[in-house]
This record gives C-alpha cells, sequence and structure tokens, in this order.
C-alpha cells in the first residue's frame, strides 16, 4: 500500500513538471498556437510514460492553454476574436474588483516596487522582459487585495490569455501608451480613489482587448485559404 501511494506522489509531480514545461513554451510561442501535441513524443521528449503526460494535457486544458479534440488530441489553444473578448470581459470584471480591495491595504513599500516596476517596464525593449514585468505588476498589485481566491482566478485567466499576448506584444515595439495606463492605475491607488482605479483598470483592458482583436483578425486574414 506504502509503495503505491509512493508511485502516485512521484507520477503526480511528474504530471506537473511536465505541465509546467509546456505551459512555459506555449506562453513564451515556443508552441504555436493550433500546434499538435503527440502524447507519445512529449513523452519520448521528457522521457517519461505516457501517463504524467495525459496528467499534463488535461491539467492544461483546464487552464485553457490546450484543447482536446477527439480527432486530434492534445491542441495548443488557438484563440479567435471572441475568445480574446470573453476572456478580457471576465478580467475586467475581476481585476477592477481585485484592484478595489486593494486599496485600502495598499502599503508604502508595495507602491514603492510597482512604482519601481513601471520604470523597469519603460527601459526595457525586451517583449518577454516586459511581459513578465507586466504581470508582476498587476498581480502584485491585486495580492493587496487580500482575497486568494480571487487572485487565484485572475492568475488562471491571465496565463491562459499569455500566449496571444506574447504574440502581440513581440510583432511591435512595446507601447509607451501601456506604461502611461499602469501608471494611473498606480497613480488612483496610491490617492485612495477606487473609483479612478477601477476606470483605469477597465480602460486599460479594454484598449488591450480591441488591440488583440484587430491583430488576431489581421492574423487570420493573412492565414485564410
Amino acid at each position: 500500500m506504502m509503495a503505491s501511494r509512493q508511485d502516485t506522489l512521484g507520477r503526480d509531480t511528474t504530471a506537473k513538471v511536465v505541465a509546467e514545461r509546456l505551459r512555459e513554451e506555449i506562453q513564451h510561442g515556443m508552441l504555436a498556437p493550433g500546434t499538435r501535441l503527440r502524447q507519445n513524443d512529449v513523452a519520448r521528449r521528457f522521457g517519461v510514460s505516457t501517463t504524467p503526460v495525459r496528467e499534463a494535457f488535461a491539467q492544461l486544458q483546464a487552464e485553457g492553454l490546450v484543447r482536446i479534440d477527439p480527432h486530434r488530441g492534445a491542441v495548443v489553444f488557438h484563440p479567435t476574436v471572441e475568445d480574446v473578448l470573453e476572456f478580457y470581459e471576465i478580467r475586467e470584471a475581476l481585476e477592477s474588483l481585485a484592484v478595489g480591495h486593494a486599496i485600502p491595504h495598499l502599503r508604502r513599500e508595495v507602491a514603492r516596487d510597482l512604482t519601481a516596476l513601471i520604470d523597469r517596464m519603460r527601459r526595457t525593449e525586451d517583449a518577454r522582459k516586459w511581459l513578465r514585468l507586466n504581470d508582476e505588476f498587476h498581480l502584485r498589485l491585486y495580492e493587496a487585495a487580500g482575497r486568494p481566491r480571487l487572485s487565484g482566478l485572475i492568475d488562471n485567466l491571465r496565463d491562459a490569455s499569455a500566449p496571444y499576448i506574447y504574440m502581440f506584444v513581440a510583432s511591435r515595439p512595446v507601447s509607451e501608451r501601456s506604461n502611461e495606463e499602469h501608471q494611473a492605475i498606480l497613480d488612483a491607488c496610491v490617492r485612495g480613489d477606487s473609483n479612478a482605479a477601477q476606470r483605469a483598470i477597465r480602460q486599460h483592458l479594454r484598449d488591450a482587448s480591441k488591440q488583440l482583436a484587430r491583430f488576431l483578425s489581421a492574423r487570420d486574414a493573412e492565414t485564410a485559404p
């Protein structure tokens, strides 16, 4: 009985490692949207059995990063414009709620750290580094809300959005407008103006969703037969 339990723990750990590696490759654009993930190929690449790979696929499906097709198996999520707009509609509701809860608990040292993050975002021209700083800014701000379930939901949605956000950001220079929007969010939070902060978050996400929708529409038009 003890050996069986240890085997299960080992398999669970392996599945998490495989999921983590695949998640990183999807989010960084190394596995493009629409890529078919063959179970046996992934198992050979990571030197594991197919069981943890199958469990990793199920975990990534729950996160919205892959879809399990009855005929093709696991396929990296290929977002449509409608997918993007729905993701951002949900994010807008959750992230504006989080920032409203965060403001009364925003410590001075956290505000200083967020200011430093914006400064680093302004200085970098590396898309991948900018995206990491962008995620850190938002998630650090929402942590101040003290709502771990809310933060977890937002984190999952941001992870699911990451592949096509990376494609978009990597296709053009980093926008200074986004940095200014981050500054407007933080300024409102420091002032304790919840309404202004929530408006700034909603506007920030709406602008991003519109830009992504245009980007995906243009991409789909280019690849249409």
